[in-house]
């Protein structure tokens, strides 16, 4: 457990330090692309930062050289840039200096090199990436079966039913994972069309989307209510336990021991509970299904550490098991999904972390479960006997990498980001009734500096360094991609005046400039609040749910005197401990929905 929290603490660490280097490392390669081009088109550069609020500088020839004690980017100043010239023709720097008004190919050269250092970084990043490969979160689908589907849904009200499968999205095939299934859906404007197939017939269904609330609630965007079914393919690595029992490349798991497979973490809580035991897979191979028999971990390899576990899951909201795995403890005892998990051994379970340190702090027990069940919330109690997962190694990984190239890196950050401009506008055009049509994505659900730094960071702390470098590939693009719309105080401002200029044979005038300038910064200095209140409010909402969910220790105590003899006892709620990495997974299977 030691040697877990020293990793651990590293890992937060590591992450950390990649976001903060990463981030401001973006907006550094933006300004040295203003500087080099300034200097080499014979501008007037001041000054150059690395990181904000100057702790040292140096002045070499004309430019002074900085370094702030906060490194989120840097900045340079070149007052020949500002297009907002005197009647005379010079520019007037903040510091009270006069200089020469600079030629509008200058400054389009100047001013173009910041995005174009973003983008070619951005290039620079995605080879390595490409070289690299980074996991899919599921295989590519062509078609997709339904696993399940939500009642009194859009998708149930228009038809959608298990076992249906989808081989169509709005009139067109798809080949891509279940999450860029779920985007395609998300950046629909208007209805959705699902083109099906069940017991050999094929119709369609249209619906229109509603926000789900059971998917990341706060942000009310229209994610499915239905689940796909996922294969569970392996890859087998060479002298693995895998291997040794025949399965090979892209071979579907199906059932365990007469058990199905439901999803990759379903399995491996069948393997780990093994125990490195004898078990029979049975797998689809090329269309057949093959029946294999083997260990279900390599003994050469040392165990990992056991940790208790009922199968189960448990989301925030007055704690519903929203899964259940077949063949483990919580399914053999009778719980299903939905119902609520009230109390272990007649104490209160609050939050997720209160389960998992429960069953951990009550191993090798039988466990009393008292569980409230449908819309009357009838409650009952069951026996359960948590098993312990113990982390053998099967020999094999779940997911493929995939190599996407460059470019192909560079189109979809396009791709994204039309379509997440187009749905922000309809979304406002709706409020303000300039259009009917419909999206549930909104302008608060873009992210700042502060939404764009968490990301960076859970990317390398719950994934990998290979997906935090893509993620970095997608912001430098989007910072490079955006800064050359022709908007005042942004980039492609700047050239579109400069351009305006070549036109007109004179710059544009000063009174015209000055207001339309002010009211821009003012539309972008809102933004930036609008945009951060709602990053803050991503990072406190969980936290203040988390609060909110687990009485005081006074209050506690206060409910444990009032409690008559013989009755359920509450106790403080149990610390949050934190799930394993490495595949395994925590005590219960307890954590939110959206972090699985």
């Amino acid at each position: 457990m030691f040697w877990h929290n020293v990793l651990d603490i590293l890992s937060i660490i590591g992450a950390v330090l990649f976001m903060v280097f990463f981030f401001g490392f973006c907006i550094f390669i933006h300004e040295l692309g203003h500087f080099l081009a300034a200097r080499w088109r014979g501008l007037t550069v001041t000054a150059f930062s690395i990181g904000f609020r100057k702790i040292w500088s140096k002045k070499i020839g004309d430019v002074e050289y900085r370094i702030g004690y906060l490194p989120f980017g840097g900045y340079v100043e070149i007052p020949q840039l500002d297009s907002n010239c005197e009647e005379n023709g010079e520019v007037k720097a903040e510091d009270g200096k006069v200089y020469p008004h600079a030629k509008p190919l200058d400054r389009i050269i100047a001013v173009f090199a910041g995005p174009l250092f973003n983008i070619l970084f951005g290039f620079l990043l995605a080879t390595v990436v490409w070289i690299v490969g980074i996991r899919q979160d599921t295989p590519k689908f062509s078609r997709i079966k339904v696993a399940e589907v939500e009642e009194e849904s859009p998708e149930y009200r228009a038809g959608l039913r298990k076992g249906d499968e989808i081989v169509r999205l709005n009139g067109k095939k798809f080949h891509c994972t279940w999450g860029g299934f779920a985007q395609d859906i998300l950046f629909t404007i208007d209805k959705v069309t699902l083109e099906v197939e069940r017991a050999g017939k094929t119709f369609s269904i249209s619906y229109l989307p509603v926000p789900n609330p059971k998917h990341q609630p706060d942000e009310e965007i229209a994610y499915p209510f239905f689940k796909p079914l996922i294969p569970v393919q392996v890859y087998p690595r060479r002298g693995g336990a895998a291997e040794k029992m025949g399965l090979k490349d892209n071979d579907r798991i199906l059932a365990m021991d007469g058990i199905e497979i439901k999803n990759i973490r379903h399995f491996r809580y069948l393997l780990y509970a093994a125990q490195g035991r004898t078990v029979t897979l049975l797998v689809e191979r090329d269309g057949k299904r093959l029946t294999f028999t083997g260990k279900s971990g390599d003994e050469s390899i040392p165990p990992g550490e056991s940790k208790a576990a009922g199968g189960w899951k448990l989301g925030f909201a007055d704690n519903p098991v929203t899964e259940v795995l077949p063949g483990l403890p919580f399914d053999k005892a009778g719980i299903r999904e939905g119902d609520r998990i009230l109390s272990f051994n007649e104490v209160k379970v609050h939050t997720v972390g209160d389960a998992i340190t429960f069953l951990e702090n009550n191993k090798d027990r039988e466990i009393l479960v008292t569980v409230a069940r449908g819309k009357k919330q009838e409650t009952f109690t069951v026996k359960v006997r948590p098993v312990y997962l113990t982390e053998y190694d099967f020999g094999a990984s779940f997911a493929t990498k995939v190599h996407p190239t460059p470019w192909e890196q560079f189109t979809d950050v396009i791709d994204s980001t039309v379509r997440s401009m187009r749905s922000i506008g309809i979304s406002l055009g709706r409020k303000m009734h300039l259009t009917k049509k419909h999206t549930t994505i909104q302008a608060k659900h873009m992210s700042g500096p502060i939404g764009i730094g968490r990301v960076l960071f859970l990317s390398v702390y719950l994934a990998s360094f290979a997906h935090g470098l893509a993620l970095v590939v997608m912001v430098t693009f989007s910072l490079g991609l955006l800064n050359l719309l022709p908007i005042p105080v942004l980039d492609g401002g700047h050239i579109l005046l400069a351009f305006i200029e070549l036109a007109l044979r004179r710059p544009v005038p000063k009174k015209l400039l000055d207001p339309i300038s002010f009211v821009f910064i003012g539309v972008l200095i809102l933004f930036m609040l609008f945009v951060t209140f709602y990053d803050v409010k991503r990072i406190v909402n969980p936290l203040l749910k988390n609060f909110r969910s687990s009485p005081p220790a006074a209050e506690e105590q206060a409910d444990k005197e009032k409690t008559p003899p013989g009755k359920p006892k509450n106790e403080a709620p149990a610390k949050e401990t934190k799930e394993v990495k490495n595949g395994n997974r925590a005590t219960s299977g307890a954590k939110p929905d959206k972090a699985d």
